[in-house]
């Protein structure tokens, strides 16, 4: 029998890029987006290069409190068992925290934590009762350290980070084979989130450690088929992750005041 993967955003950016992964490799895909003309376009595209894919689709505002559980309650009417959930879905706000809309913030805080949150517990409790599958949480670079004008999206991005690698440990103490994997990647300069977060003049697309969605999921299919549980994707963000412990903090936050300021 063929597997499945849920993965929220999948009709675009990193969530469309590591669905080419997991069809070519004989996944059923479950996308969960929030526009219905971009996810049948991207459908169409999708079944258009691998023909024997299988996409099941859900329109939803995923910074909604209920959700996840419509999301999961859906799932369940069908009788499909998630193998692998990808919680990709997310987006930033760029400037000054006092003078950014508090609705967009709030908004942005329950689609990148809340609702990654509810996903994992929802879809974990399955998982660890069949004692298999995979919850990969797409964190990002911004987790790694205070960024201004991007604080409370670097934050939400923090919670990710440490929630998914604590709950990794969580499950090896208790003997499981449920796997969490948290991916750490740097700006991506190929997607719409510059231009859905107001963030076109931002040097940071191309800055010091760019990537593309192409070589996140790359990234992501690679670490997920041998075993690992943190991703840090892209080469050069992996190069400067390795030595940033040797940055001292006033350097360290120059050179992110400077990727961050608008060009």
């Amino acid at each position: 029998m063929s597997k499945t993967v849920l993965i929220t955003g999948g009709s675009s950016g990193i969530g469309y890029s590591v669905s080419r992964y997991f069809a070519k490799n004989g996944y059923d895909l479950i996308w969960i987006s929030l526009l219905k003309e971009e996810i049948e376009e991207a459908k169409k595209l999708l079944q258009n290069e691998i023909s024997n894919c299988i996409i099941n689709t859900m329109v939803q505002d995923l910074s909604k409190p209920e959700a996840a559980q419509k999301v999961y309650d859906w799932i369940a009417v069908n009788k499909w068992k998630v193998d692998v959930v990808v919680n990709n879905a997310g987006y930033g706000n760029y400037g000054f925290i006092n003078e950014i809309d508090l609705d967009k913030e709030l908004n942005m805080i329950s689609l990148n934590l809340v609702n990654v949150y509810k996903m994992t517990r929802l879809f974990l409790q399955d998982m660890v009762k069949r004692n298999a599958g995979t919850i990969i949480n797409i964190s990002s670079n911004s987790s790694f350290q205070p960024t201004p004008k991007l604080g409370t999206y670097g934050a939400t991005k923090a919670f990710v980070n440490h929630f998914s690698r604590s709950l990794n440990e969580e499950l090896k103490m208790q003997g499981s084979k449920v796997k969490v994997i948290c991916v750490c990647p740097a700006a991506i300069k190929d997607t719409n989130f510059k231009k859905t977060n107001g963030m076109e003049k931002v040097k940071t697309f191309d800055g010091l450690a760019t990537t593309t969605a192409e070589e996140v999921a790359k990234d992501i299919w690679k670490g997920f088929t041998k075993g690992k549980s943190f991703i840090v994707s892209g080469w050069k963000m992996r190069m400067l992750y390795r030595i940033s412990g040797l940055i001292p903090y006033k350097v360290e936050q120059f050179l992110v005041r400077r990727e961050t300021k608008e060009i």
